[in-house]
């Protein structure tokens, strides 16, 4: 066999053989940027926006909450029931969301401003180690599943409430999928930050 057979076959075999790691970790403020889409206050912030902004909320500030039902237009404001425990059950105290102001409120919960979510413009800090647990090589990266995780970061640089905004549509994929980020360390901080990362990990 030739030099040049040797050459191709051992760079074809690189290619085809790289392990599959995370792509794209980005901020959570930089991710709902993007969900959430351009804002124009004076029109009114849309439903789609609204749902958007309440489900963060929800998650994030209000305990037991999985889900929220559909935004109701009430004149100024975007109404939306949480849903909260494993049944579901419909909260008591609606949130609130400003069309024109871009507020969110919720009983004694914090008001956030639409700034507060999207306005930061910090870089995403990348992982020290990829991890140990180790990923499957895939000949085709266009077939590999992707789940998405959302997790924080502490101080420490440590991984913290991990959980998924998208399913990979294989449990075991999923799993891995959290496996790896959650081995992942970050570098020290001052204050704790929210990253959202897409794991391409396993095959079906």
């Amino acid at each position: 066999m030739g030099d040049m057979m040797k050459i191709l076959i051992a760079v074809l075999a690189f290619v085809l053989c790289a392990p599959v790691h995370a792509q794209d970790i980005k901020t959570l403020a930089d991710e709902l940027a993007g969900e959430i889409g351009r804002v124009d206050l004076n029109a009114g912030i849309t439903q789609k926006q609204a749902e958007t902004m309440a489900q963060y909320y929800c998650q994030r500030f209000i305990g037991g909450c999985g889900s929220a039902y559909p935004a109701i237009d009430q004149n100024l404001d975007w109404v939306m029931t949480p849903k909260t425990g494993v049944a579901g059950v419909a909260d008591q105290d609606a949130i609130l969301i400003g069309k024109h102001t871009g507020t969110i409120s919720w009983k004694t919960g914090p008001d956030l401003r639409l700034a507060d979510l999207i306005g930061s413009r910090e870089t995403a800090p990348k992982p020290l180690n990829m991890g140990d647990a180790k990923p499957r090589r895939l000949p085709d990266d266009a077939l590999v599943p992707t789940a998405k995780l959302q997790f924080v970061v502490s101080p420490s640089g440590a991984v913290t409430h991990t959980r998924f905004r998208r399913s990979s549509g294989n449990m075991k994929c999923d799993l891995a999928a959290m496996r790896i980020v959650e081995s992942w360390r970050f570098p020290p901080r001052k204050q704790p930050i929210a990253l959202v990362a897409n794991v391409k990990n396993c095959a079906h």
